[in-house]
Protein backbone atom coordinates (compact mmCIF):
# COMPACT_ATOMS: atom_id res chain seq x y z
CA UNK A 1 0.00 0.00 0.00
CA UNK A 2 1.46 3.34 -1.07
CA UNK A 3 0.74 6.60 0.72
CA UNK A 4 0.28 9.68 -1.42
CA UNK A 5 1.59 13.16 -0.72
CA UNK A 6 -1.99 14.33 -0.27
CA UNK A 7 -2.59 11.68 2.41
CA UNK A 8 0.60 12.68 4.22
CA UNK A 9 -0.43 16.34 4.12
CA UNK A 10 -3.94 15.52 5.35
CA UNK A 11 -2.49 13.46 8.18
CA UNK A 12 -0.07 16.23 9.14
CA UNK A 13 -2.84 18.82 9.20
CA UNK A 14 -5.00 16.53 11.30
CA UNK A 15 -2.23 15.86 13.84
CA UNK A 16 -1.24 19.52 14.11
CA UNK A 17 -4.87 20.41 14.74
CA UNK A 18 -5.05 17.74 17.43
CA UNK A 19 -1.83 18.73 19.20
CA UNK A 20 -2.13 22.49 18.83
CA UNK A 21 -2.86 22.70 22.55
CA UNK A 22 0.68 21.44 23.12
CA UNK A 23 1.85 24.50 21.26
CA UNK A 24 -0.51 26.94 22.91
CA UNK A 25 0.87 30.17 24.28
CA UNK A 26 -0.55 29.40 27.72
CA UNK A 27 1.51 26.23 28.14
CA UNK A 28 4.72 27.68 26.69
CA UNK A 29 4.36 30.89 28.67
CA UNK A 30 4.15 28.75 31.82
CA UNK A 31 7.23 26.78 30.82
CA UNK A 32 9.41 29.48 29.31
CA UNK A 33 8.41 32.38 31.56
CA UNK A 34 9.57 34.98 29.07
CA UNK A 35 12.74 33.14 28.01
CA UNK A 36 13.91 32.49 24.49
CA UNK A 37 14.81 28.99 23.38
CA UNK A 38 18.55 29.71 23.69
CA UNK A 39 18.09 31.23 27.13
CA UNK A 40 16.23 28.15 28.27
CA UNK A 41 18.97 25.89 26.88
CA UNK A 42 21.63 27.95 28.68
CA UNK A 43 19.72 27.61 31.95
CA UNK A 44 19.43 23.88 31.31
CA UNK A 45 23.18 23.58 30.68
CA UNK A 46 24.03 25.46 33.87
CA UNK A 47 21.46 23.43 35.82
CA UNK A 48 23.19 20.23 34.71
CA UNK A 49 26.77 21.40 35.35
CA UNK A 50 26.37 24.10 38.06
CA UNK A 51 29.04 26.26 36.42
CA UNK A 52 30.09 26.62 32.78
CA UNK A 53 32.29 28.88 30.68
CA UNK A 54 31.36 30.91 27.63
CA UNK A 55 32.90 28.43 25.19
CA UNK A 56 30.76 25.63 26.61
CA UNK A 57 27.65 27.79 26.24
CA UNK A 58 28.53 28.76 22.68
CA UNK A 59 29.10 25.14 21.68
CA UNK A 60 25.95 23.91 23.44
CA UNK A 61 23.58 26.37 21.77
CA UNK A 62 25.55 26.16 18.50
CA UNK A 63 26.12 29.88 18.09
CA UNK A 64 29.26 31.99 17.66
CA UNK A 65 30.88 33.15 20.89
CA UNK A 66 29.87 36.79 20.32
CA UNK A 67 26.21 35.76 19.91
CA UNK A 68 26.34 33.64 23.07
CA UNK A 69 27.93 36.57 24.92
CA UNK A 70 25.04 38.84 23.91
CA UNK A 71 22.47 36.31 25.10
CA UNK A 72 24.32 35.83 28.40
CA UNK A 73 24.52 39.62 28.88
CA UNK A 74 20.75 39.93 28.53
CA UNK A 75 20.24 37.05 30.93
CA UNK A 76 22.62 38.63 33.43
CA UNK A 77 20.70 41.92 33.31
CA UNK A 78 17.53 39.98 34.15
CA UNK A 79 19.39 38.26 37.02
CA UNK A 80 18.84 34.79 35.60
CA UNK A 81 22.58 34.07 35.67
CA UNK A 82 25.77 35.41 37.24
CA UNK A 83 29.08 35.90 35.42
CA UNK A 84 32.41 35.90 37.24
CA UNK A 85 36.05 35.89 36.22
CA UNK A 86 37.95 32.76 37.17
CA UNK A 87 40.33 33.25 40.09
CA UNK A 88 42.88 30.93 38.44
CA UNK A 89 42.72 32.47 34.95
CA UNK A 90 41.24 35.96 34.59
CA UNK A 91 40.63 35.34 30.86
CA UNK A 92 37.99 32.73 31.67
CA UNK A 93 34.47 33.87 32.50
CA UNK A 94 32.39 31.38 34.47
CA UNK A 95 28.61 31.44 34.44
CA UNK A 96 26.40 30.25 37.30
CA UNK A 97 22.69 30.25 37.95
CA UNK A 98 21.20 33.34 39.59
CA UNK A 99 18.28 33.16 42.00
CA UNK A 100 15.78 34.07 39.27
CA UNK A 101 17.34 31.45 37.01
CA UNK A 102 17.00 28.82 39.73
CA UNK A 103 13.32 29.70 40.13
CA UNK A 104 12.87 29.58 36.35
CA UNK A 105 14.46 26.16 35.91
CA UNK A 106 12.52 24.77 38.88
CA UNK A 107 9.29 25.88 37.20
CA UNK A 108 10.38 24.28 33.93
CA UNK A 109 11.26 21.04 35.75
CA UNK A 110 7.87 20.99 37.48
CA UNK A 111 6.11 21.38 34.12
CA UNK A 112 8.24 18.66 32.51
CA UNK A 113 7.60 16.28 35.41
CA UNK A 114 3.88 17.03 35.30
CA UNK A 115 3.60 16.15 31.61
CA UNK A 116 5.98 13.17 31.90
CA UNK A 117 3.78 11.70 34.64
CA UNK A 118 0.71 12.21 32.48
CA UNK A 119 2.38 10.35 29.60
CA UNK A 120 3.65 7.55 31.85
CA UNK A 121 0.17 7.03 33.28
CA UNK A 122 -1.53 7.13 29.88
CA UNK A 123 0.61 4.56 28.05
CA UNK A 124 1.27 0.89 28.64
CA UNK A 125 4.84 -0.36 28.99
CA UNK A 126 4.79 -1.61 25.40
CA UNK A 127 3.46 1.73 24.11
CA UNK A 128 6.16 3.62 26.01
CA UNK A 129 8.87 1.35 24.59
CA UNK A 130 7.51 1.95 21.09
CA UNK A 131 7.32 5.70 21.71
CA UNK A 132 10.95 5.75 22.86
CA UNK A 133 12.10 3.73 19.83
CA UNK A 134 10.17 6.08 17.55
CA UNK A 135 11.72 9.09 19.24
CA UNK A 136 15.23 7.66 18.77
CA UNK A 137 14.49 7.01 15.11
CA UNK A 138 13.24 10.57 14.70
CA UNK A 139 16.40 11.94 16.33
CA UNK A 140 18.55 9.77 14.03
CA UNK A 141 16.69 10.98 10.93
CA UNK A 142 16.96 14.63 11.90
CA UNK A 143 20.63 14.14 12.81
CA UNK A 144 21.37 12.64 9.40
CA UNK A 145 19.63 15.55 7.68
CA UNK A 146 21.65 18.06 9.73
CA UNK A 147 24.87 16.29 8.69
CA UNK A 148 23.81 16.56 5.05
CA UNK A 149 23.03 20.26 5.48
CA UNK A 150 26.33 21.09 7.17
CA UNK A 151 28.45 19.04 4.74
CA UNK A 152 26.63 20.52 1.73
CA UNK A 153 27.25 24.14 2.65
CA UNK A 154 29.52 25.92 0.27
CA UNK A 155 30.94 29.36 0.54
CA UNK A 156 30.40 31.79 -2.29
CA UNK A 157 33.42 33.80 -3.21
CA UNK A 158 32.73 37.43 -3.88
CA UNK A 159 35.34 39.21 -5.86
CA UNK A 160 36.17 42.68 -4.66
CA UNK A 161 37.32 45.07 -7.33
Amino acid sequence: MSITTEQIEAGMFQYVDQIKELMSARIWENVLLDCSKNELFILWLIFRHNEVNMTQISEYIKTPLNTATGIVSRMEKRQLILRERSEQDKRIVTVRMGEKGKAQIQTVMKELIYYAEKVLNAFSTEELELLIRMFHTLVDIVGEERKKESSGRKFTRISIE
